[in-house]
């Protein structure tokens, strides 16, 4: 019997521009020394403003002086601070991994990061650097310039190593997930292929019709434990947008999955039907509620393709602090279903150590 030869898959591509790491290094330190030097400067402005108004004697320099010092040396620690953070990620753009060729994809194991390129401008979003002043709390100023994408790659980086599609034309891959770049047109047989060997696959939740399109080839060639459909946040949008764009995605989804269904059933039996999505919940105590994550809720299957829906939600928890919250729904809410993925993709009781901090969104 003839072997059959292996498929043969449009060579990748590059990105718009040249990475240079050289370049790449010298942005992120001069972001890092940026960053201290700026948040230093705002500190100390902000532990001053209650004293600028108590005058030591008759003859120190007039009120208006010490106001107008002390808001220059605010906005330009603020400039540092902001221009800092920015130029560390772009510094470490220089630095993702491209891959040129399937065997390169596929050299060891890794986690499929799926997503209409719309929602990279939130996956590219860092947490807020004066979140204390929007009325959220927590610390006077945030230096870390860690964007959604690296905290997604970061929780999931133990089941393999996040690789991603990169949007045609970008001119430098995000930081985040390595980065292949397929042609404009042909490419579903490169993504059908990369879905069938990736360890897990990561699904952000969309309409467009490419996202509809993976979503329907991750249920025909996936097991649902090894599946998970995301829910983003876009940053500075009104708080129920993303229940109406969720329920734009679950109609969109049963229409489609509608579509394919006696396609779908050659593989999972004659009585497969397609799953409906839940609805989003709501917040256990909306009173409460000043800031939500940017990921908003995870969708993990059960064997039978049942979805079952993991709202993050900050008002189910409390602490002293804003970073004491953010952590504890990190360990209560999502920790749990990391556990329970790493025991249904290794068949051994998975940890529930630290995972990132993702970035958040004031409301």
């Amino acid at each position: 019997m003839t072997e059959l030869p292996p498929p043969a898959f449009p060579p990748f591509g590059t990105p718009r521009r040249r990475q240079r790491p050289l370049l790449g290094c010298l942005m992120r330190l001069v972001g890092l020394v940026s960053t201290f030097l700026g948040g230093l400067v705002f500190i100390a402005v902000a532990v001053r403003k209650d004293t600028v108004w108590i005058r030591v004697s008759p003859d120190e320099q007039p009120l208006w002086l010490n106001l107008l010092i002390l808001v220059w040396c605010g906005l330009w620690g603020a400039g540092l601070l902001v221009a800092g953070r920015s130029l560390r990620r772009h510094g470490r753009r220089h630095h993702v991994r491209v891959v040129r060729t399937m065997e390169e994809a596929r050299r060891e194991p890794y986690v499929l990061y799926l997503r209409p390129f719309t929602e990279d401008v939130t996956g590219r979003a860092m947490p807020h650097a004066f979140s204390r002043w929007q009325g959220v709390g927590g610390a006077l100023v945030n230096g870390s310039s860690l964007t959604l994408e690296e905290g997604v790659c970061r929780i999931f980086n133990a089941f393999g190593r996040p690789l991603a599609v990169g949007e045609p034309d970008e001119a430098l891959p995000l930081a985040g997930c390595r980065r292949l770049y397929l042609p404009l047109h042909d490419w579903q047989p490169t993504v059908t292929s990369l879905i069938t060997d990736a360890r897990l696959v990561l699904l952000v939740a969309g309409t467009s019709a490419g996202t509809l399109w993976e979503l329907t080839e991750v249920m025909r060639l996936r097991r649902p434990e090894s599946v998970l459909v995301m829910l983003y946040a876009e940053r500075g949008s009104d708080l129920y947008d993303v229940w109406e764009a969720y329920e734009d995605f679950r109609a969109a989804a049963e229409e489609v999955l509608s579509a394919r269904a006696d396609e779908l059933r050659e593989v999972h039996g004659p009585d497969w039907q397609p799953p409906r999505f839940p609805p989003l919940p709501d917040f256990e105590d909306p009173d409460r509620l000043k800031w939500t994550l940017l990921l908003r809720a995870v969708i993990r299957f059960r064997s039978d393709w049942t979805p079952e829906i993991v709202h993050l939600d900050p008002t189910a928890v409390t602490a002293w602090t804003y970073e004491g919250r953010v952590r504890k729904l990190t360990r209560t809410q999502l920790a749990p279903l990391l556990a329970r993925l790493h025991e249904d993709l290794n068949g051994t009781p998975g940890s529930r150590g630290r995972t990132a901090t993702l970035p958040a969104d004031p409301h």
